[in-house]
């Protein structure tokens, strides 16, 4: 793969019922292309990494700290370090938008592309993962 490609190279993972992810990382940022169907719902949750998500298709509930809203195509959320949020599908229409992160999400690594650097780190992590086997 060269550093100029398409969503077409990179395999996607259903990782919750309902909700499929593509990733692409380099060193220090990561976006991810996801879809949710069959009425998604994505519980409170935070994490480390800073998050901003742009909505493509469909329509969300989306909670982002204290601020709840309707969303949909073309609306962009941002969401800080370590904040609560949430979402849940409206709709029968799949949801389809991508978020960028930073720092990157190792547990997003399925299909990387990016620089040897990162590369070693993430071979690195799943070496030290228990029950995993260096890769």
């Amino acid at each position: 793969m060269g550093q100029i490609t398409t969503w077409d190279e990179f395999p996607t993972v259903e990782y919750v019922r309902g909700v499929s992810r593509q990733a692409v990382s380099g060193e220090k940022v990561m976006m991810t292309r996801i879809v949710y169907r069959d009425g998604v719902v994505i519980p409170e949750h935070h994490h480390p990494a800073e998050q901003i998500m742009l909505v493509e298709r469909g329509r969300l509930w989306a909670k982002v700290g204290d601020e709840e809203s309707e969303v949909g195509p073309g609306s962009l959320l941002v969401i800080p370090s370590d904040w609560i949020h949430a979402f849940r599908q409206l709709g029968d229409e799949d949801v389809v938008f991508y978020e960028c992160f930073a720092p990157i999400r190792l547990e997003y690594l399925v299909g990387f592309k990016g620089p040897d650097r990162s590369l070693a780190m993430m071979r690195e992590a799943l070496a030290e993962a228990p029950g995993k086997e260096g890769g």
